[in-house]
């Protein structure tokens, strides 16, 4: 009897039994429910990224917080240029002293200055306790220039034989003074100062009282002189 090669892929005699297969390895327990690998993969971000705040800056200073810096910067700036001035102004009447600190040299207040006599008119132009304000024309020194320039003053009369004559210029910082009949007063339309009839201070910043002139009344004519000291 020859023996022949069973061909693959035959079909088995009925009632043959069926060749043993090998069964799947089986896999380890871990206690949780296998699931599919595309289930476990982390599910992707989208969106913007969120900004950090200021109070807790992760990095070089954004441009949020320079410009909220810049302006705050600013603004100090600007509080303290604005408060140094009013601060000093309103402290000024405390210290108030007899000689005080000049910040403008005095050639500004009064501007032209004489040593010449200089005629105001006849005494008798002037009212008895009542300013007025006049002008003249007087050979004047302004640095090296000598000629004759106007030059304005407030007289005072106070009586029939003397009178104040005094430069209309402030001493706090040399603002044209006008006298106020309402007031009663001389007053700086710059900040505010007063002085009174007779030159004194009354209210205000200035530091001292209204720069007098030398004055003499000669046939009846009141002329004036150089400034007094201290102007």
């Amino acid at each position: 009897m020859t023996d022949t090669p069973e061909a693959e892929g035959t079909v088995p005699e009925p009632g043959a039994p069926e060749p043993a297969t090998e069964a799947p390895a089986s896999e380890p327990e871990t206690g949780f429910a296998s699931q599919p690998e595309t289930e476990l993969a982390t599910t992707p971000v989208t969106g913007p990224a969120p900004e950090p705040t200021d109070d807790q800056p992760t990095g070089p200073l954004s441009r949020r917080a320079f410009v909220v810096r810049s302006l705050a910067a600013v603004g100090g700036v600007t509080a303290a240029l604005v408060a140094v001035p009013v601060i000093g102004f309103a402290s000024a009447p405390g210290w108030r002293a007899g000689t005080p600190i000049r910040f403008l040299s005095t050639s500004v207040a009064p501007t032209l200055r004489s040593d010449t006599w200089t005629s105001l008119g006849a005494l008798t132009d002037f009212e008895v306790g009542v300013p007025k304000y006049v002008q003249v024309d007087r050979h004047v020194v302004d640095g090296w220039v000598q000629e004759n320039a106007p030059v304005g003053v407030h007289v005072v009369r106070r009586s029939d034989t003397e009178a104040d004559v005094f430069d209309p210029h402030c001493t706090h910082l040399g603002c044209p003074l006008a006298w106020s009949d309402g007031a009663g007063s001389f007053v700086c339309p710059c900040h505010g100062g007063s002085f009174g009839s007779d030159g004194n201070v009354k209210s205000g910043p200035p530091p001292r009282a209204m720069v007098r002139y030398e004055t003499k009344v000669e046939n009846g004519k009141l002329l004036i002189g150089a400034l007094q000291a201290g102007a």
